[in-house]
């Protein structure tokens, strides 16, 4: 009875078995944490579904997967990025680590790791100390592997060598020479 707590704890295992959860009025536990595909999702990482379609500029702190497509910009500052095998991505993706297992058209920038699974098709240009290209993956763009800081400490070591030789012919073509024989 429900004087005693006796008949809320009958509603709580009816609830719990498999088969009386349809004629309970209480909800059922949500089935989002697993997928249709029947693997299971790490809850901690943003999914975006195949019949999602994003345009714009995507930005996030945790790891995401896109399945779907997205035109733009996705930033996720230090996180992992993957874009599923079915994805169609024409954006610049920046993270901490990327995967790419479907196609993506755009630059790919990378603080850690680019990673081209087997199928994947990458048409851009990749900036990141790492690279992984796997056998049957498609790329066609240019690779960027030095340190960010290496480069800000080459342009300071160049520009003054550089500043000289540039500003020597300046100096030389403000000269008036004058002909032979021409007295001021």
């Amino acid at each position: 009875m429900a004087m005693w707590g006796r008949k809320d704890q009958e509603d709580e295992n009816k609830t719990s078995s498999p088969d009386a959860g349809a004629t309970t009025s209480q909800p059922a536990a949500a089935p989002s944490a697993v997928p249709a595909r029947g693997k299971s999702m790490d809850p901690r990482k943003a999914h975006i579904g195949p019949s999602i379609q994003i345009k714009g500029e995507l930005i996030g702190n945790e790891d995401l997967v896109i399945e779907g497509k997205v035109e733009g910009v996705v930033r996720l500052k230090d996180h992992h990025l993957t874009i599923g095998n079915q994805a169609s991505i024409r954006a610049t993706l920046e993270a901490k680590a990327i995967r790419v297992e479907g196609k993506v058209l755009g630059d790919v920038v990378a603080n850690e790791k680019v990673e081209l699974a087997s199928g994947s098709t990458l048409l851009g240009d990749i900036v990141s100390p790492r690279i992984v290209i796997s056998d049957g993956a498609r790329f066609k763009g240019s690779v960027d592997m030095e340190n960010k800081s290496a480069p800000a400490a080459a342009k300071s070591a160049t520009a003054a060598p550089v500043a000289a030789k540039t500003a020597a012919p300046a100096a030389q073509a403000n000269v008036v020479r004058k002909p032979a024989g021409v007295s001021s």
